[in-house]
C-alpha cells in the first residue's frame, strides 16, 4: 500500500501543453486533491516549458514543481506514457496511472528506436525502461476495466492495481435543462478519432449532416452536444474516452465502434446493438441505425439512462477512492 505522510511530496508527472483526456486527468487529480486538503501536491511537467499548463486547465488548481528529490516518502504519479521514469527514482513510491493501455508499448518502443546502434548491442544490460519487473514500491491505477485485464495478464499482483477513473470535465457536471430540437438531424463526431471509418460513413451518406468537434472549449462543446441527438465515435479508444462520457452527460444517443475499452460494457455501458464491428459490409447497417436513431430519438435516448447515470456519479467515485489511498 501507498505510505502517504504530512511531510511527502505528491509529484504528478503530465506533458506540456497537451489538451486531450489524459492530461486533463492528471490536472483533475491536482485539484481534487488540493481541495481534499493534501498537502506538498505538485505538478511536473516534461519536457520542461514556460507556460506549461494548457489555458483549457486553468479552472484545475495546481503547483509546479521543477527539481525532484528521491525520497522513499514521496508519490510519484507518473502516466503510462512515461514509465521510464519508474527506474529513474528508485527510492520514491511510484503510481503509474494507465489512462491509455496502447501507449505505453507504443512509446516505449519509440524510445528504444531512437537509441543509437552502439547503444542497441548494449540495450539489455542498460535497460533503464520499465517492463512490469516485480518492483514493490511500484503501485497502479487502472482507468478502466480493460487497463485491469491488461495489468492483470502482464502478471501485477491485484494488491498493487486499484481503479481510479477521472472524469468529465465540470462545464458538463452543471446542471441545466437540456431541450433537444427533434429536427436537428446533425451527427457529432471528434475528427481526431476514427478518421478512416467516419471517412466512409461520411462518404456513403450525402443526405447526412456530420459535424466535427474541433477548435472548441468545453463550454462550446456541452453547448452543441445539449442540442444534438447523436454522437459517433469509432475511434481506437485506448481508455475511458472523454467525449463519450460527456455526449452522454448531454442526452446524445451513441452509435460506437468496438475498439479498445469501447469492446466492454463496463467501460462503455451501453446495449451492445449500438456497437459495430467496423467493415465495409457493415457500412448499411451503421447508417442505417443511424437514421433510425435520427428519427426516433425519444424510444432510443432511454437506453442510455444507465450509462448518463454511472457518468455523472464519477466525480464523487473518484474523490472518495482518493480520501480512501491518501487520507
Amino acid at each position: 500500500m501507498i505510505s502517504h505522510k504530512k511531510t511527502s511530496q505528491i509529484i504528478i508527472f503530465c506533458p506540456p501543453k497537451k489538451v486531450t483526456g489524459g492530461p486533463e486527468a492528471l490536472h483533475q487529480l491536482s485539484n481534487k486533491l488540493i481541495e481534499l486538503g493534501i498537502q506538498n501536491v505538485f505538478m511536473h511537467y516534461i519536457p520542461k516549458r514556460i507556460n506549461a499548463k494548457a489555458k483549457n486547465y486553468a479552472i484545475y488548481k495546481t503547483k509546479e514543481i521543477f527539481s525532484i528529490k528521491d525520497n522513499p516518502d514521496n508519490i510519484l504519479i507518473i502516466p503510462e506514457s512515461m514509465t521510464f521514469l519508474i527506474k529513474k527514482y528508485p527510492k520514491s513510491q511510484k503510481i503509474v496511472w494507465w489512462l491509455s493501455v496502447d501507449f505505453y508499448k507504443i512509446l516505449m518502443d519509440h524510445r528504444i528506436r531512437k537509441q543509437s546502434f552502439f547503444t542497441k548491442l548494449f540495450y539489455d544490460q542498460n535497460d533503464k525502461e520499465y517492463h512490469f519487473e516485480p518492483l514493490s514500491n511500484v503501485f497502479h491505477w487502472a482507468q478502466s476495466f480493460r487497463s485491469s485485464l491488461y495489468l492483470e495478464k502482464n502478471k501485477i499482483p491485484k494488491s498493487q492495481i486499484d481503479f481510479v477513473c477521472d472524469y468529465i470535465n465540470p462545464n458538463f457536471l452543471i446542471e441545466q435543462e437540456i431541450l433537444k430540437d427533434s429536427s436537428n438531424k446533425y451527427i457529432l463526431y471528434n475528427p481526431k478519432k476514427g478518421k478512416k471509418e467516419i471517412a466512409e460513413l461520411i462518404k456513403n451518406s450525402p443526405e447526412l449532416t456530420w459535424i466535427p468537434i474541433q477548435n472548441m472549449n468545453a463550454k462550446e462543446i456541452k453547448t452543441l452536444m445539449a442540442k444534438s441527438l447523436l454522437y459517433v465515435d469509432f475511434g481506437e479508444n485506448p481508455g475511458r474516452d472523454k467525449m463519450l462520457r460527456e455526449s452522454v452527460s448531454q442526452d446524445c444517443c451513441i452509435i460506437s465502434g468496438k475498439n479498445g475499452s469501447s469492446a466492454y460494457y463496463e467501460d462503455l455501458m451501453i446495449p451492445e446493438e449500438y456497437k459495430f464491428d467496423f467493415s465495409n459490409v457493415n457500412i448499411p447497417k451503421i447508417l442505417s441505425k443511424i437514421k433510425n436513431v435520427l428519427e426516433n430519438y425519444p424510444q432510443h435516448i432511454t437506453k442510455f439512462v444507465d450509462y448518463k447515470k454511472t457518468v455523472l456519479k464519477e466525480e464523487i467515485v473518484f474523490e472518495e477512492k482518493l480520501k480512501e489511498i491518501f487520507i
